[in-house]
């Protein structure tokens, strides 16, 4: 039973596998590159993939839609990108590895000045008197904010935190690489500059697939991080200004692009309500039934209906490593433990003293029987303690 889908859906709906086998068998051609007709099939597929996911995700034009190598190539295309020497960056605790070791090595690279704002570890939400305080304390050029995140899943007021950050003159990057997918999610509507998130995870595409959405004319502050052939302008040997091929030197990932195309149709069609809706019955009912385990310590600084379908937990004596292990070796279940590539967030909650915790994170495919077989599994592990 396979409860580690904040690393990576599994499994995917069918239609997902026929698409990348049949792109593989009778597709497999460069987009860009030829007029014939499987390259002008390869560039529809493409185009159809973007527009779905422009509607997806509420980003105005599906022109603004990147393809990226999975989310942190999207995280890094910014951070590397729109950072200059000296700039001043606001970041969050919660930051994923992805975010804080770029982070730091621009720290070193270009002296740019991180600021991370801590979080509340009762109710998982991003302490905002510091945020203001760091907003107001110099001129901040970008703002990095999680969703929500990959050890609580509890799920951020963006929104709000992205209004005060452009009232005082931040662009704002989210982190939504839990959320993408399983959780209503409108660039738009949530005003942000820069959206990264995963294609395998939420999204239901295969690994080796990333999104980067950017605001109409933001690309104009943002340097590519490749350059190189695009099949577009190619008389000339600089890199091109259009969108998105200014981000997309070489050729895609068009068994990824494929795979994507068939899973974000499939979304639109099931919609994200309704998605999420199978990931909260059963992520409330793990939630549930373990905290009914006297030995078990459940990491909820949230409230269930905040969750994007995490539940992070340790027993009571036991390395949280021992408790994943146990779980896969002797009952055929597959969870994470560890930091899960966030050390700052475990520092802030003091699970670092344990090496982290377990995370089961249930997908839109988990059953109330395998919900309850997981518990069951832990509550014998429990008992031997």
């Amino acid at each position: 039973m396979y409860f580690d889908n904040a690393a990576t859906s599994f499994p995917k709906p069918d239609c997902v596998y026929d698409a990348v086998d049949a792109w593989m068998r009778g597709g497999a051609a460069s987009a860009g590159r030829g007029t014939h007709q499987k390259a002008e099939a390869a560039g529809q597929m493409i185009d159809e993939c973007r527009r779905q996911l422009a509607t997806l995700l509420g980003v105005s034009a599906p022109s603004q839609i990147v393809f990226t190598l999975n989310c942190t190539d999207s995280l890094n295309t910014v951070l590397q990108g729109f950072l200059r020497h000296s700039d001043s960056v606001v970041a969050t605790s919660l930051d994923h590895n992805s975010v804080l070791r770029p982070l730091e090595m621009l720290k070193q690279r270009l002296g740019i000045d991180v600021d991370v704002i801590p979080i509340d570890p009762v109710t998982g939400l991003i302490d905002e008197q510091s945020y203001l305080k760091a907003l107001a304390g110099g001129k901040i050029r970008l703002v990095v904010l999680n969703h929500a995140s990959n050890v609580t899943g509890r799920v951020q007021r963006i929104a709000e935190l992205t209004h005060m950050a452009h009232e005082h003159g931040a662009a704002v990057l989210l982190d939504a690489a839990q959320t993408a997918g399983h959780w209503p999610l409108n660039m738009a509507e949530l005003d942000v500059d820069f959206l990264a998130a995963a294609g395998h995870k939420g999204l239901l595409g295969p690994l080796g697939m990333g999104i980067l959405c950017i605001r109409r004319g933001m690309e104009k502050e943002l340097q590519p991080l490749r350059f190189g052939g695009t099949g577009t302008s190619s008389e000339s040997l600089t890199q091109p200004e259009t969108m998105p091929a200014r981000f997309e030197s070489g050729n895609l990932n068009l068994p990824g692009i494929a795979g994507l195309h068939a899973a974000s149709k499939w979304i639109l069609n099931q919609t994200v309500l309704k998605l999420k809706s199978q990931v909260h019955a059963s992520t409330g009912q793990l939630l549930d039934e373990l905290q009914r385990i006297d030995s078990v310590s459940i990491l909820r600084p949230c409230h269930e209906s905040d969750n994007c379908g995490i539940v992070s937990f340790n027993v009571d004596g036991m390395d949280c490593r021992e408790v994943a292990m146990i779980l896969d070796q002797s009952f055929d279940i597959q969870s994470r433990a560890g930091l899960h590539c966030a050390p700052l967030l475990h520092e802030s909650l003091r699970t670092n003293t344990n090496h982290g915790t377990i995370r089961l994170s249930p997908g839109i495919f988990t059953t109330p029987e395998e919900a309850s077989t997981v518990v069951d599994a832990i509550r014998q592990i429990a008992a031997q303690v």
